[in-house]
């Protein structure tokens, strides 16, 4: 009789602890404002969701390219220094196609500027409460 050691056994089998624990949910934010990104970091810890933040389209774009830790969601604010409209909503869906993005912005003008999609929402900036964010994000997370 061969005795197996656990390791050898777990090892054998590839088992991952990640399929035994709930994988924490990842977002990423991007927004110009550090301080902006610093609060909506700050709300959304205390939601329990892994936060990522980036300052940039450019940033955005490397981050959604990370094979190995890819974000569940976006939240983007598209006044981003080296971007000009919404057109990287259609680059982030050709990286990541239906990565779901919630637009946060002051500019509701821009809720037109879109077609139809169904990963994307819009959520209007409101002052300092982020409860409509948050909902936002739990609604479209739910819908996954």
């Amino acid at each position: 009789m061969q005795i197996i050691s656990l390791l050898t056994l777990v090892n054998s089998y590839k088992i991952k602890i990640g399929q035994f624990v709930n994988k924490p949910v990842i977002l990423l934010i991007a927004d110009r404002n550090p301080h902006v990104r610093e609060f909506l970091k700050r709300e959304m810890m205390a939601e329990g969701y892994q936060i990522r933040l980036v300052k940039s389209g450019q940033e955005l774009i490397d981050d959604v390219h990370n094979p190995n830790t890819p974000p569940d969601m976006v939240i983007l604010d598209p006044d981003l220094p080296d971007t000009t409209d919404l057109s990287l909503v259609h680059h982030i869906h050709q990286i990541v196609p239906g990565l779901p993005i919630v637009i946060h912005t002051l500019q509701t003008e821009m809720i037109h500027k879109l077609d139809a999609v169904h990963s994307v929402i819009f959520v209007e900036k409101k002052g300092s409460s982020v409860d409509h964010l948050k909902q936002a994000v739990k609604d479209l997370l739910d819908m996954e």
